[in-house]
């Protein structure tokens, strides 16, 4: 009878694992994610499963998503996960406190900066993030007048102390469904001081395309109201995503653009263990 009664428990590994393959939707993604090999994720998914006598996931060409029983163990999951890390957070990292001051561009916030924050929040909830969004040129600026401890820009050359984390081709981005991009001279929706903006019109030129501004503010709404209107059209990281805009496919009606980086600085701030550390979240993040 005790046996049959007797206490079982799921496994906090085990179940951060199950969390990550949700939210990602893979377990080669929530492997790497977790500083693991697949196949040991594989084994405590399989474990789990058979400790439960239920599938927590289907599986599809599409990725993996939770049944309706893995629905339920996910809100367990999150809560039991969450009071962990916040009881491991109070009651170590003391060394964890004070505030870190990050700066990114808007077209580089998604999709990676909410998990970021988000798991370093739940990892040293001592620190506060103060968080702000401008435009390359001034986030260079502010961050060598000590204004930011760590900053991400969007660069074809890093500067001194840079490190680039990814690089990815400029897309043509417009309206959906929107025909913008046909019209010459092309309107360009470019906020004023956009680091695509001189890489974009010099390949216009090159191509014998002429092209018109159309859009005079200093941050992107503006720009991005009027491409969503289908008044003009931008370039973009490939890893930029909209509601209401998308990639054009103008069938080489218009000219391949050139490669950016995002750039990170702060990252060997040898005075600033909690800005080292947060570059880390970033560095995996875009790996």
């Amino acid at each position: 009878m005790m046996t049959q009664n007797r206490l079982r428990n799921l496994d906090l590994g085990t179940l951060r694992s199950f969390v990550t393959i949700a939210e990602t939707g893979s377990m080669t993604r929530a492997a790497s994610r977790l500083f693991m090999t697949q196949s040991a994720i594989s084994m405590q998914i399989k474990r789990l499963e058979n400790s439960l006598g239920l599938s927590v996931f289907e599986r599809s060409a599409q990725g993996m998503s939770p049944t309706t029983e893995g629905e339920q163990l996910l809100n367990f999951a999150n809560q039991m996960l969450a009071l962990n890390d916040e009881a491991m957070g109070r009651l170590t990292s003391a060394d964890y406190e004070g505030q870190i001051r990050l700066g990114a561009p808007g077209d580089v916030i998604y999709p990676h900066i909410p998990g970021i924050l988000k798991e370093f929040n739940r990892d040293y909830p001592r620190v506060q993030i103060r968080f702000s969004s401008s435009q390359t040129v001034t986030l260079r600026s502010e961050f060598e007048q000590g204004l930011h401890d760590v900053v991400l820009t969007t660069e074809k050359t890093p500067g001194q102390g840079g490190k680039v984390i990814s690089t990815q081709s400029l897309v043509w981005v417009g309206a959906r469904d929107g025909s913008a991009w046909k019209k010459r001279p092309l309107p360009l929706g470019f906020a004023k001081h956009c680091a695509f903006r001189n890489g974009v019109t010099r390949t216009l030129d090159e191509a014998g395309i002429k092209w018109i501004d159309i859009v005079a503010s200093l941050d992107a709404v503006a720009s991005e109201a009027m491409t969503s209107a289908d008044l003009c059209v931008y370039a973009g990281l490939e890893s930029d995503k909209s509601a209401s805009r998308e990639v054009i496919d103008h069938g080489g009606q218009l000219p391949d653009l050139p490669e950016y980086s995002i750039v990170l600085y702060g990252a060997d701030n040898p005075d600033n263990q909690i800005a080292r550390t947060l570059t880390e979240y970033m560095q995996r993040a875009y790996a």
